[in-house]
């Protein structure tokens, strides 16, 4: 089910040859939401982030892009859709209608919407490093599209050499992300991940994940650079994304990783988005 600039489609086979030639193009941004039962969790932080990347983007954004037209688009998908689980990913894609010339610099955009099936159980991965390239630490990598072929590279060279997940680093050589989304490493009563400055993508979902952490926790949540050695000093280490939920690391090198706080976290974290329809 995709719904393409407000008009709905059973699949790709059935959509106008117009949208087929979008699809040529790379998507200027693509945004993932978690829905339940058909429901946007933290519509409105999505919504700012959407709106804050496209115009970081260099395009004509469409006067009627506002909340309450992707709340219209969401229902119009959600109507069209004959699959109701229970917990779907949203994706979103933005396309440009042509590319940039002389003529015309800043192009206007359509945009592409489709649920998709999202797996958020207890998988446990072995994890290894990344190191062919790099992250640079500037805001630009904090944007989803700007990095997605090199974590698609390290996912390859993860899955090559029998490992689950890989993670990256950046141009400091301090560990930045993960192929499977943002990463936290729990010692005692303390939880670590890289600081927005360090490159990271700066998404809605992790941003939750951090005030929930702060306000409804007794853990110490602490964004700052954090270099290869913490892993080994780490008792417990989990990745969290839209695309592929939340995930428990088993074990780096020689090191194992429990997963019983993360668990817990995991739990309730879920209760937590549900609240937050």
């Amino acid at each position: 089910m995709i719904n393409f600039n407000g008009n709905c489609f059973h699949s790709f086979k059935a959509a106008p040859e117009e949208l087929l030639h979008k699809l040529t193009f790379l998507p200027i941004h693509t945004h993932h939401l978690i829905a339940f039962k058909g429901k946007i969790t933290l519509l409105e932080a999505h919504y700012f982030s959407i709106m804050a990347t496209l115009r970081r983007s260099r395009v004509e954004i469409p006067m009627q892009y506002t909340l309450e037209f992707f709340q219209e688009q969401l229902d119009l998908l959600n109507d069209f859709n004959s699959s109701h689980a229970d917990f779907q990913r949203l994706s979103i894609k933005f396309y440009r209608k042509q590319n940039p010339t002389q003529g015309v610099k800043v192009t206007s955009i359509c945009f592409l919407m489709q649920f998709e099936r999202v797996l958020w159980d207890s998988r446990a991965l072995e994890i290894t490093l990344y190191k062919d390239h790099y992250i640079f630490a500037n805001d630009y990598s904090n944007r989803f599209q700007t990095n997605e072929s090199l974590r698609n590279l390290a996912k390859v060279f993860a899955y090559e050499n029998g490992f689950g997940v890989a993670l990256l680093l950046n141009d400091q050589k301090r560990l930045v992300e993960s192929t499977n989304g943002s990463f936290f490493l729990i010692e005692q009563d303390i939880i670590q991940t890289p600081a927005i400055s360090e490159g990271p993508i700066d998404d809605v979902f992790r941003k939750a994940f951090i005030d929930f952490l702060r306000n409804e926790m007794e853990f110490t949540l602490i964004e700052t650079e954090i270099p290869i050695f913490s892993l080994q000093q780490a008792q417990e280490m989990f990745l969290i994304s839209t695309i592929y939920g939340f995930v428990h690391i088993s074990q780096f090198r020689k090191k194992k990783f429990e997963v019983k706080i993360s668990n817990r976290l995991r739990d309730a974290f879920l209760t937590y988005l549900k609240n937050q329809l």
